[in-house]
């Protein structure tokens, strides 16, 4: 079971830092994915700090911890921990204006990662992945 999760972690590893690659080169493209709209060099520069940075930050802690057992278990819970907040807010912001159908690929990716990393930080310490 932990090596399973673990695999995944991984993906989620890399798949977050692609993103964050892909938000920095098509910036507009995720804005437009995201019903955002960015204004002039700052909107863009923010817009790019916020999916890149903080994707390839949350990539990266994954695949530190894969690659340090004895870190693995605070920072797979920090990152599952981060992204079942951005679930909790999805909801708060769902009740408090709408729901569009367009949140739903959001939503569920954000919850299949929470619940895989905070499964994951708690598991054995993965000998190999």
């Amino acid at each position: 079971m932990s090596k399973i999760l673990g695999a995944l972690s991984g993906v989620i590893g890399f798949a977050l830092i692609a993103f964050g690659i892909y938000a920095l080169v098509a910036t507009t493209a995720i804005t437009d994915m995201t019903a955002l709209d960015p204004r002039g060099v700052a909107g863009l520069n923010e817009a790019r700090a916020i999916y890149a940075g903080s994707f390839w930050a949350m990539g990266g802690l994954i695949l530190y911890g894969l690659g340090t057992p004895r870190f693995r278990q605070p920072l797979f819970l920090a990152v599952g921990v981060i992204f079942a907040g951005f679930v909790v807010a999805r909801i708060i912001s769902i009740a408090m204006d709408g729901y569009a159908p367009i949140l739903s690929a959001s939503i569920g990716s954000e919850v299949v990662a929470a619940l895989i990393l905070i499964a994951a930080s708690r598991t054995a310490p993965i000998s190999s992945v």
